[in-house]
């Protein structure tokens, strides 16, 4: 087996199409890293001119000649194959003790086992408990997990349509979806220009939950480096057509009442049946009312929330977003959901990431609003197999992980 650095060409042709691949393996990340102090490897073995792992490394100087190593959600590789994950490994030491490298980070984007929606283990499923045995053979140490986000909600959408994924929406999330279709919530492409906007809810969203709120350098160097894998989407309506909107829904339910009462008089319903009906109605025009009245005070074109979304490799990641507050209880953000989830389908991903829930097992769970709120998808919930170091100069170990604090990784709570 030989260690070669790559092109950014040769690693991301590798990268974007390997199973375990994630936007933070690949040179895209690598070259927003290197604006904060980071210089990206990309590193290939290969046995026989086939490449047979790979690797975006991170490396920063610390100390003069004295440099940690992190790669991001990986390595690339067989996990499975335990004497290529040990040579591998090995190799990329070696290649690391030669860069002036005391210390190596890795977070694998792998899950232990599969999970449904509500966390429970699937028997018969994914379950992949060697993955720790075979990193611990290859010389690497479980650590705290503090860097990325462990806990994942994530939907399947291999050999899925959109309607498949629908159907496993939860009732109140199907019910949302097609309540908004109705009123006319729209989603549309946010021009980067615009992006004060985004940074705004953003920072009341940071507020709320109490986490970091991004600079807009932060923004603008991401777009900068993903370029056209980076996209901002804002959930929308315009006022007029929303109100002819529930004209029309007030017109619907009129028409059923009357069809009712001809039915009614003709003998072909119970009183009590045909009051019940109506006393629904009733209610239901009053809601609409009050919808319209609600909506007639409103601009003329008003953005409810803001997402972006990396599109990239085998998934689209909803990464950071929210919601305007004034806007909460319309529940606008299921709607962009569904229309990215119809792209990600539409344009061949096998995932959509709605990405941080926090560890769903600790009942201190500090996202566990985001998470109930995320499952309404029917996604799997995904538990990474976490952090590992691999201490090169044990001289030095514990003030290479002190380097490594929380949020160097992408985290988000972010409904």
């Amino acid at each position: 087996m030989e260690l070669r650095e790559l092109s950014k060409k040769e690693f991301d042709n590798y990268a974007l199409n390997h199973p375990f691949g994630s936007f933070q393996q690949t040179s895209f990340w690598g070259r927003f890293m290197e604006g904060d102090k980071f210089h990206a490897y990309y590193v290939g073995c290969f046995i026989k001119e086939k490449i047979v792992g790979a690797s975006l490394l991170l490396s920063c100087e610390i100390r003069k000649k004295i440099r940690v190593f992190y790669a991001p959600r990986g390595f690339l590789i067989d996990y499975k194959n335990e004497e290529l994950l040990k040579e591998f490994t090995e190799k990329v030491k070696k290649f690391i003790i030669e860069k002036h490298g005391i210390f190596l980070k890795i977070d694998p984007y792998i899950l232990v086992r599969d999970r449904d929606s509500e966390g429970n283990i699937i028997e018969g499923g994914v379950y992949n408990d060697f993955v720790k045995i075979n990193l611990e053979h290859a010389g690497f140490v479980k650590t705290t997990d503090k860097i990325q986000p462990k806990w994942l909600s994530r939907i399947n959408l291999k050999d899925k349509n959109i309607e498949d994924v629908f159907n496993g929406f939860s009732p109140k999330a199907r019910q949302i979806v097609r309540r908004n279709e109705r009123l006319g919530f729209k989603v549309r492409d946010l021009d980067f220009k615009d992006v004060d906007k985004f940074i705004t809810i953003i920072n009341e969203e940071s507020k709320k939950y109490n986490t970091i709120s991004p600079t807009i350098a932060f923004f603008q160097d991401l777009k900068q480096a993903f370029d056209g894998d980076i996209k901002f989407k804002e959930v929308y309506f315009k006022r007029e057509e929303v109100i002819s909107n529930i004209d029309n829904m007030i017109i619907d339910v009129n028409k059923e009442k009357e069809v009712r009462i001809n039915n009614y008089h003709n003998s072909k319903m119970t009183d009590e049946y045909f009051i019940d009906k109506e006393l629904e109605d009733e209610k239901e025009i009053k809601r609409l009312e009050s919808l319209k009245e609600y909506f007639s005070k409103c601009s003329d074109d008003v953005s409810m929330g803001i997402y972006m979304f990396i599109t990239i490799g085998n998934e689209i990641v909803s990464l950071y977003g929210g919601t305007v507050d004034e806007y909460n209880k319309l529940d606008a953000s299921y709607t962009l959901h569904y229309e990215m989830i119809k792209c990600a389908i539409e344009n061949g991903y096998k995932y959509y990431n709605l990405y941080e829930i926090g560890d769903i097992t600790d009942s201190n769970n500090k996202l566990a609003n985001s998470y109930n709120y995320k499952k309404n998808f029917g996604g799997e919930v995904i538990e990474l197999v976490g952090e590992y170091d691999l201490i090169i100069n044990p001289k030095y170990t514990n003030m290479a992980r002190k380097y490594f604090p929380e949020y160097l990784g992408v985290k988000t709570i972010f409904k």
